[in-house]
């Protein structure tokens, strides 16, 4: 009898337990839901707010922070690939109010974030606003993330995702030297089993896209071959679409700035991967500085890339296995896309036509400067209404606009106006401060 009751009390307990479980995973489940319920706010998510009139609201909400941006608002008629012109994730430029400012020129291409390294953003949740926070317009937007750390870089990207990102890059491409001592960027090409288990631990944790930009190698990993196997490993995990900056990269030896440029353009080498890994989609990066050049990329399949140097790599010693494309092996197919870099912040009037010349619209969303710095300076305005006037904000809202006018007379005495009215008049008022620049070059 005594060993029944132990046998009893031993039921109830355990039946208590599963009781127990079961409601705990049913509020996790809950409340995992309820954290997806999410719609996006103007620098971040906004928990979902049911009433008769949500739609009004979300607008309401939209022209608070931020400019409403009603040439954007509407969806396209017809469906347009955005990553056929795409801006290169570039630190200390690519933040929100840069990208707000190119949004305004084009519609249509894809927007990256600056490197987001994991820990940051795990150790900083308290304060995502700062680092994930950006305006509804911008979309479509790639947030990249730096880091080695599968279940780091995993648990950052599911902070990416529930922001409402597009999409997930990792860097495999930046050669920081302060970047490579914590092995990651460029020196991940020097692992490419890691990366593949990257990749798929991010793949397995989110919903969006996971892409990879990486360069044609690192240090004395630099054949094609060598890339060939980077691609195939990674892509192992289900990963289609990689950005590759034409250049190798010196780790020991060259600085950031110096791996920008020294080591030769090998952009045969890029549009060689699309002719080997035709299941793979590839977008180009690297000195590429017009729109001309980026159309001279995009249709480099087409007319055998008579503008642009397409020497191909040298023989390969075994042949990779391609999968074939599912339209017949005759079809050429060409890059997906072309990323631009430096030329995005130095030049960045270009991409006013961006979206007639390499989306084939009729139209662009703006004609003229004038146009462009009025929206941009009113959405100055709501910004600093909202988050207050300080200098390291006002130094964040000139800095996407110093080179706006690169290339006209007086535009040395407008940044000098700028800097003048920021540094040495102690402004803190950005459409002020603009405003008077611009009186400069009148």
């Amino acid at each position: 009898m005594k060993r029944a009751g132990v046998v009893g009390s031993n039921e109830a307990v355990q039946k208590k337990q599963k009781i127990f479980d079961e409601k705990k995973e049913s509020s996790v489940a809950e409340k995992e839901k309820k954290e997806r319920s999410v719609f996006l706010g103007p620098y971040g998510p906004v928990k979902e707010k049911k009433s008769e009139n949500f739609r009004d609201e979300e607008s309401e909400i939209s022209k608070t922070k931020g400019i409403d941006d009603k040439s954007n608002s509407e969806m396209p008629s017809k469906f347009i690939d955005s990553d056929r012109l795409s801006i290169a994730p570039m630190m200390a430029w690519t933040n929100r109010h840069f990208r707000f400012l190119i949004r305004q020129m084009t519609a249509h291409t894809k927007l990256y974030t600056e490197m987001l390294v994991d820990d940051t953003l795990i150790h900083q949740k308290h304060n995502l606003t700062r680092f994930l926070g950006f305006n509804p317009s911008e979309h479509p937007v790639v947030v990249q993330l730096g880091g080695s750390d599968p279940e780091k870089l995993a648990e950052a990207a599911a902070l990416c995702e529930q922001w409402g990102y597009d999409e997930i890059n990792l860097n495999c491409g930046c050669p920081s030297k302060k970047v490579s001592k914590r092995c990651f960027g460029a020196r991940l090409m020097l692992q490419p089993e890691l990366v593949k288990k990257i990749t798929y631990t991010l793949r397995r944790r989110v919903q969006i896209p996971v892409t990879v930009k990486c360069r044609l190698g690192a240090d004395n990993k630099e054949s094609y071959e060598e890339l060939c196997h980077f691609v195939k490993t990674v892509s192992e995990t289900g990963v289609s679409h990689f950005l590759v900056h034409a250049r190798k990269c010196i780790l020991n030896g060259l600085s950031t700035a110096q791996n920008r440029s020294i080591p030769p353009l090998k952009y045969g080498w890029v549009h060689q991967l699309v002719k080997d890994f035709r299941h793979l989609d590839f977008s180009l990066n690297g000195h590429v500085q017009t729109l001309g050049q980026v159309n001279a990329h995009l249709n480099a399949h087409i007319d055998g890339g008579k503008t642009i140097d397409m020497t191909p790599p040298p023989p390969r010693k075994s042949v990779l296995v391609s999968h074939p494309s599912s339209t017949g092996a005759s079809v050429p197919k060409g890059l997906k896309g072309v990323m631009i870099g430096r030329a995005a912040y130095n030049t960045p009037w270009i991409f006013l036509n961006a979206d007639k010349e390499v989306f084939g619209e009729e139209k662009n969303p703006l004609e003229t400067k004038d146009q462009l710095i009025n929206n941009y300076i009113d959405y100055c305005i709501k910004v600093q209404q909202d988050e207050g006037y300080s200098k390291r904000l006002a130094n964040m809202l000139v800095k996407p606009v110093l080179h706006l006018f690169n290339g006209t007379p007086k535009v040395r005495m407008y940044k000098q106006a700028i800097n003048h009215a920021i540094h040495k008049e102690k402004k803190t008022d950005v459409s002020t401060v603009l405003r008077g620049a611009l009186d400069v070059l009148r």
